[in-house]
């Protein structure tokens, strides 16, 4: 191998780790900033890549695989400031819902919820700020690899959960 090369492997396992599969989907193990920001990017790349398909099955594929990779990915960040990120985990569950109801009101010229809308800007702002804070706060010394937020002691739970209400709430703006 070529110095260069080593170099090249040395930043990808910096930012996306040694195995794709455990890097997204497992909640254990913690994350600096380059490979909170390297996820995120390369999660939002995959999802702006399937949903160009202009397929509504494998739009919503993508969208579930993301968000549980997402909700690993923050978990493994939170561990790496210390913290159970219970209040990151929430605001990131409200923001895509909400975000995903305007988008799909405004694409089928409904009207839209003043009070949803006006929520939307709060939780869209709490995010922002979540994820500034994610991004740049620097990791701790010690870390508590026990850390794990109450809502993810299951995560496949929480995540059926999500998937469940946000169904349900496609289903009512079907019947709108």
């Amino acid at each position: 191998m070529t110095k260069i090369s080593k170099i090249i492997n040395s930043v990808n396992n910096d930012i996306w780790g040694e195995s794709p599969l455990s890097f997204y989907f497992s909640f254990n193990g913690f994350f600096n900033r380059l490979q909170f920001f390297g996820a995120l990017i390369t999660l939002n790349f995959f999802l702006n890549l399937m949903s160009s398909t202009e397929n509504f099955i494998i739009h919503l594929l993508a969208l579930g695989i993301v968000f549980y990779s997402t909700l690993a990915v923050i978990q493994k960040r939170s561990r790496d400031l210390n913290m159970k990120g219970t209040f990151f985990i929430l605001i990131f569950s409200l923001a895509d819902p909400m975000n995903i109801y305007l988008q799909t009101m405004k694409s089928i010229n409904l009207p839209v919820n003043f009070y949803i809308q006006k929520g939307f800007g709060v939780v869209l702002v709490l995010y922002l700020l979540v994820f500034l804070f994610l991004q740049f706060m620097p990791g701790k010394k010690e870390k508590n690899p026990e850390l794990i937020s109450p809502l993810l002691k299951h995560p496949n739970i929480y995540f059926a959960v999500c998937v469940l209400i946000f169904a349900l709430g496609l289903g009512i703006l079907k019947k709108l």
